[in-house]
């Protein structure tokens, strides 16, 4: 109980800082496709408009004639029960705010009166009547649109019961629902054009690389050959992060990210960085070709890295395991240097599920932690790394660990319907992972590893709400690496108990929240329970499970504050955690 003034001290700098240092998790998601979801189609024809709805995975279709469609103070009005407005979109018993729409995509049919627009789900957006999303859309409701001639829009342009005019430049479509289009003199759409129930004018020196779509004007395609390579635009971001923990101790990385608008192009990454306290030179580079673009969208991709690698990256991310480090000598993960290859093909369904196959090809390297790195809050010692694992297993496994190799093939899924990625309310999580590494191949290790986990966030109320998480895994092989095998306890796994105090081959693992927020606030306090087993061997009826019980504060679902105890000591003192999901 005597850390508690620590976990308040900490939660004070957090808020002093404000900086995040989050840039490398930024830098991992340049490749935005693969988290994106379908939230709504919306399909026009000159008699009905079709309202398809995805709420958790779960479709509901709505039939609107276009006869009971108009709009009202600003607000498109599709019968008495559904409206689109700058505020978000509104459905009989479902709400799809606008800071979750990510992006909209255009599928245009043989004619504009056959038109759909796609809703992407996304965590970021501006509130106004015109809409300047992640990939700035802009979307406008019963007002004019107008580019003019030095804009850049790097997304779409749609105008419900308005007209659009380009005078510059637009990435992708320019769309009118019951408005009229016009481009003029050297104005560049490197998508299509449409208007449904009005008419699209072009200008001479315009150039227009899709097809060109309306009810009340020809619908041939048109294309510049001369000018495309003009009109294409490239984004090079760079990106740095500053990284601590007790085998690098401070990192610093920096680097520079590529993603050019034409999807023959692909994108990019390099970054280099160096710890201070190992003396190791860190780097990554990447590539990522989209093949297929749309509603299923394939990729390829590879890299080459030596990184600094945990398993416990499940648990907690690199920058907020940062700050419990540099505050009060907390480092949660345990690490191994990597350095090699890695190639994948990656499939993304319907936005929610992602289906990757690779192939790895590293080797791994033990590292000393180093005990006495600084920090500003506490002078104790940082834990050895590895410390969990008993010490005459360890002094043998650290002389088998350095350089030695894995080949692996990799199989993965994913699925994802969270409404929102770090802070989510409502949805689905979870991922399946194996990874099969034979001793007859190339690598020096023997091992089969399975692992999978599913959590489901559900509101029961306007205040009240559940959080349920699942989790199995298992290992087997005559030569299985230390950093392939499990570990429960402690921060993210069995609260109460010591942290990664039980290692094994094989575990399983269930926990629950229940949270009940306070009115007109954001503070919510809750209870939780975990509830698991692992062996060394295979589980049978007859195990012991371990469990807890914890009860805390969330406060913002950005700050969480709360102490658990393991329930099968009853000397057992309880434990004080803490977990910021703004930096995570």
């Amino acid at each position: 109980m005597k850390a508690g003034w620590k976990i308040m001290v900490l939660i004070g700098a957090l808020l002093v800082c404000g900086p995040r240092l989050n840039a490398e998790e930024q830098y991992k998601k340049y490749d935005a496709t693969s988290r994106e979801k379908v939230l709504l189609e919306i399909a026009v024809t000159a008699e009905e408009w079709v309202f398809a709805i995805y709420a958790d995975s779960q479709e509901q279709v709505y039939t609107i004639p276009a006869t009971d469609i108009s709009i009202r103070e600003g607000t498109v009005h599709c019968g008495p029960d559904i409206a689109l407005d700058a505020g978000g979109l509104e459905f009989p018993g479902y709400f799809i705010p606008n800071d979750r729409i990510r992006r909209i995509s255009l599928e245009p049919g043989e004619t504009a009166d056959k038109t759909k627009l796609i809703f992407w789900g996304g965590d970021q957006a501006q509130t106004g009547d015109r809409l300047r999303r992640k990939k700035s859309d802009i979307v406008s409701f019963s007002e004019n649109v107008t580019v003019a001639k030095d804009d850049f829009v790097r997304g779409s342009v749609i105008a419900f019961f308005g007209d659009v005019s380009v005078y510059g430049e637009v990435n992708e479509d320019v769309v009118a629902v019951s408005g009229d289009v016009f481009v003029g003199n050297e104005a560049v759409i490197r998508g299509d054009v449409v208007s449904v129930r009005g008419k699209v004018e072009i200008s001479g020196n315009a150039s227009v690389y899709g097809a060109i779509k309306s009810t009340k004007g020809k619908t041939s395609p048109r294309h510049y050959g001369a000018k495309r390579w003009k009109a294409q635009r490239s984004t090079v971001a760079t990106t740095g992060a500053v990284y601590y923990n007790r085998v690098d101790g401070a990192t610093l990385w920096g680097g520079l990210e590529y993603e050019h608008a034409d999807s023959i192009i692909p994108s990019c990454e390099a970054l280099a960085g160096y710890g201070f306290a190992s003396g190791r030179w860190r780097y990554r580079v990447g590539l990522t070709q989209t093949l297929l673009r749309g509603r299923v969208p394939v990729q390829l991709g590879g890299k080459l890295f030596r990184e600094l690698k945990s398993d416990d990256d499940k648990i907690i991310s690199e920058a907020e395991n940062s700050y419990f480090a540099l505050l009060v000598n907390e480092d949660w993960k345990d690490y191994y240097e990597s350095e090699g290859a890695y190639g994948f093909a990656r499939v993304t369904a319907l936005g929610w599920n992602t289906f990757e196959v690779g192939y790895l090809s590293e080797t791994q390297r033990w590292l000393d932690a180093h005990p006495r790195l600084w920090s500003l809050f506490d002078d104790k010692d940082f834990r050895g790394n590895f410390s969990s694992v008993p010490y005459d297993t360890l002094r043998y496994i650290k002389k088998a660990f350095s350089d030695r190799e894995i080949s692996s093939l990799l199989l993965q899924y994913t699925l994802d319907t969270r409404d929102d990625e770090k802070r989510p309310r409502q949805g689905w999580y979870g991922f399946a992972r194996y990874e099969y590494s034979p001793g007859d191949w190339t690598g020096d290790f023997d091992f089969k590893r399975f692992e999978t986990q599913l959590k489901r966030y559900q509101p029961l109320g306007r205040y009240v709400s559940a959080y349920l998480t699942g989790a199995y895994g298992y290992s087997s092989g005559t030569d299985i690496p230390l950093s392939r095998l499990f570990y429960l306890g402690g921060l993210g796994t069995l609260h109460g108990y010591r942290h990664k105090s039980l290692i094994g081959r094989e575990y399983a693992f269930v926990s629950g929240e229940y949270r009940f927020r306070i009115p007109r606030s954001e503070v919510a306090p809750f209870v939780m329970y975990d509830v698991g087993k692992i062996l060394s061997g295979r589980m049978t009826g007859e195990d012991s499970w371990y469990n807890s019980i914890g009860v805390g504060v969330d406060i913002d679902r950005s700050v969480r504050l709360f102490i658990s105890r393991r329930l099968d000591r009853s000397e057992a003192d309880p434990v004080i955690y803490a977990r910021f999901a703004a930096i995570m």
